[in-house]
C-alpha cells in the first residue's frame, strides 16, 4: 500500500496476529485497513510512529486500539497539544 501523502488520513495502531503493534493508514471514510506501514514491538513506539506520520498530513488523526481490539484513543493531529 505504501504511505499516501495526499488528503487527510487516519493512522491506526493495532496489535497484529504476530503479536507486533502495527501502524496502518487509510482515509477517514475507510473502515478496514489491511496492510501495515510498519510493525513494532511495543504500542508506545508504534503510537509515536503513527503520530509522526500523521503530523506530515493536514487533517489526519490517530486511532489507538488495545490488545483486545477496542479503540482506546483518537487524536486529531490538527489541534496543538495542551500545554500547562
Amino acid at each position: 500500500m505504501g504511505f499516501d501523502q495526499k488528503g487527510s488520513s487516519v493512522f491506526r495502531v493495532k496489535r497484529g496476529n504476530t503479536g507486533k503493534w502495527n501502524v496502518m493508514q487509510g482515509n477517514v471514510m475507510q473502515a478496514g485497513i489491511e496492510k501495515p506501514l510498519a510493525s513494532f514491538d511495543t504500542q508506545n513506539v508504534a503510537s509515536e510512529y503513527a503520530f509522526e506520520m500523521a503530523s506530515t498530513k493536514d487533517g489526519s488523526n490517530v486511532e489507538i486500539f488495545n490488545e483486545q481490539g477496542t479503540q482506546i484513543a483518537e487524536v486529531d493531529t490538527t489541534s496543538p497539544p495542551c500545554r500547562e
